[in-house]
This record gives C-alpha cells, sequence and structure tokens, in this order.
C-alpha cells in the first residue's frame, strides 16, 4: 500500500461506511474531498433501490446532508460545462461540498497556459457561483 495516499483512502473507507449507514448507498462510485472555508467528504452511488444520491460529511463535526441526483445536472455535465466555459486543458478534479449553505461543486482546471483555475457551481442548477483563474 503506498503510505501517500493512505490519509485519504482512510478519509474514503470512513466516509463510504457513513453513506451506507445515513443515506443508504450501498454502490459509491464517487468520492469528493471539499476545502474550502471548511472541508468536506462527499461520495455518491446508488441505493438498494437504484436510486442516485449524494451525502455530503462535514469533516469537522460528522454532520451529513443527503441530496437526490434527480433534478441536478449529472457530475458529466458539471465538468463538460466548466471545460467549455474556461476552454479547459485539463479537469483536475470535482469535489462536493458546501459553500455558502448550498451544496456545490468545485472544479478545478489547468488552463491552456499552465496556471489553475477554480469554478464552484451550484449543485442544483449547474450554474457558476465563483470563478478563480489563472492561479
Amino acid at each position: 500500500m503506498n503510505l501517500s495516499s493512505a490519509p485519504n483512502e482512510s478519509a474514503k473507507s470512513q466516509a463510504n461506511s457513513i453513506a451506507k449507514e445515513k443515506a443508504g448507498i450501498v454502490q459509491p462510485d464517487y468520492f469528493g474531498n471539499y476545502t474550502r472555508q471548511k472541508q468536506y467528504y462527499s461520495v455518491g452511488g446508488l441505493t438498494k433501490g437504484d436510486k442516485y444520491r449524494y451525502i455530503i460529511i462535514d469533516a469537522k463535526s460528522g454532520k451529513t446532508e443527503i441530496f437526490n441526483k434527480n433534478n441536478a445536472p449529472v457530475r458529466q455535465t458539471v465538468i463538460d460545462g466548466v471545460a467549455q466555459r474556461y476552454n479547459a486543458k485539463k479537469i483536475l478534479h470535482i469535489n462536493l461540498g458546501i459553500y455558502k449553505k448550498k451544496p456545490t461543486w468545485e472544479v478545478a482546471f489547468r488552463n491552456k497556459n499552465g496556471s489553475i483555475g477554480y469554478n464552484l457551481v451550484d449543485f442544483r442548477t449547474g450554474k457558476s457561483v465563483q470563478i478563480i483563474n489563472n492561479i
């Protein structure tokens, strides 16, 4: 086992356990580690009833919020939107967390000039809520 990934793997396995217990996610296929003002872990996956949902876990308090994907744009649509909007050379990650009390995707990307950008995208609408670019 690679020790450099151990802390993240441990967080992921703990988050997957919480997702199963609190949100009924039995087939997780997404893990995010969101760090803005606060740190959140998020898990997405299918429940026993084949419903896709996400759970966002406050890394410090353990408080959870559950969101069904029903009316939200799919993760790939959010990624594609950011890539097109900012002409990104490469998407580095997409993490789900809470920003201004709302579920928000953080999409990090590399620009063609090598600089980094971050776009916060509203989970429900897919609209951009903040952009930090050319870092």
